[in-house]
């Protein structure tokens, strides 16, 4: 009887090791004892792998490619499974604090997702209300004063100056320089502009661009029509688009009262995010984090 007893005790001693080292080959990561599987960690990095995939600039060889001297490929698996690491910590850490969301919230939340993203589940929005109610919080007294608002104002008035301008654009250099010559002859800007720009959107209008910002235009573009003076013409300015003779109306400082709320917001935003950010290395300090990178299973190309 011993000895069956004895043998029943082995075999379901093999039996639980198999199943823990295949349990433990599924597993990527574990979170203060929490684990984040395989399968998990799958669905996330397809997601990922699915947005690099349909960039523009996107090619087959990309994974391979070296990025801060690491393979791309290497770069975007670490990426993804601390961002996992991330959600798992953070949701514990909600669910420690006694916080909540309704099936109301998680359902109206669904809704809207699901518009953009087939594949979530109402798990996945559950942890993202989780975490952004911890979020809200860890920022609840954080505030910008008057004095901050107008200290970034004075310091970067630079953002927000704004030009009003008109441009020609043509396709050949030898045209652009023909026109230069006229306008410098004393002909008129917006009777030239009707008669040879090629951009359809402008010509009508004499060239007029209208007022805009820094970092609107492509970069000759911008950095010539910032540093004309009011009424001063350009010589031709290259850019992809063709050649632009552009005519400058003067450039001008946006006044504080019509900045103030984008300053605020986004200070506001940059004091909340430096919170998270020490908040989160606290907690990612205190946790107990293992990582098995070498269980991650995911193909591309």
């Amino acid at each position: 009887m011993k000895r069956k007893i004895a043998l029943l005790l082995f075999f379901v001693f093999i039996v639980f090791l198999t199943v823990s080292c295949s349990t433990k080959k599924d597993v990527v990561a574990t979170v203060n004892g929490e684990n984040i599987t395989n399968a998990e960690y799958k669905k996330a990095f397809d997601q990922v792998k699915a947005q690099i995939e349909s960039s523009p600039q996107y090619t087959k060889d990309i994974w391979d490619q070296d990025y801060q001297g690491k393979k791309f490929l290497d770069v975007v698996k670490e990426n993804v499974l601390d961002s996992l690491i991330a959600q798992k910590l953070l949701v514990q850490e909600a669910l420690k604090n006694n916080i909540t969301v309704t099936d109301k919230e998680i359902a109206d939340e669904y809704q809207k997702e699901k518009e953009v993203n087939k594949d979530i589940t109402k798990e996945d929005v559950k942890n993202y209300l989780l975490i952004n109610k911890l979020f809200d919080e860890y920022t609840k007294d954080v505030k910008v004063t008057e004095e901050e608002l107008k200290k970034y104002y004075e310091d970067n008035k630079e953002q927000f100056e704004v030009v009003k301008a008109s441009h020609i654009l043509v396709a050949d250099e030898k045209t652009a320089e023909d026109i230069y010559n006229r306008l410098m002859k004393g002909e008129d800007f917006a009777t030239l502009a009707k008669e040879y720009s090629i951009d359809t959107a402008t010509k009508d209008q004499g060239g007029d661009l209208g007022e805009f910002p820094h970092g609107v235009m492509v970069s000759e573009f911008d950095q010539v029509v910032f540093s004309l003076k009011k009424g001063e013409i350009s010589k031709p300015v290259k850019t992809d688009y063709g050649y632009h003779i552009i005519k400058s109306e003067g450039v001008a400082i946006k006044p504080f009262n019509e900045v103030k709320d984008a300053i605020e917001s986004y200070l506001l935003n940059d004091k909340k995010n430096q919170v998270i950010k020490e908040k989160y290395d606290a907690l990612e300090k205190a946790a107990k984090i293992q990582k098995f990178p070498q269980n991650i299973k995911v193909t591309v190309g």
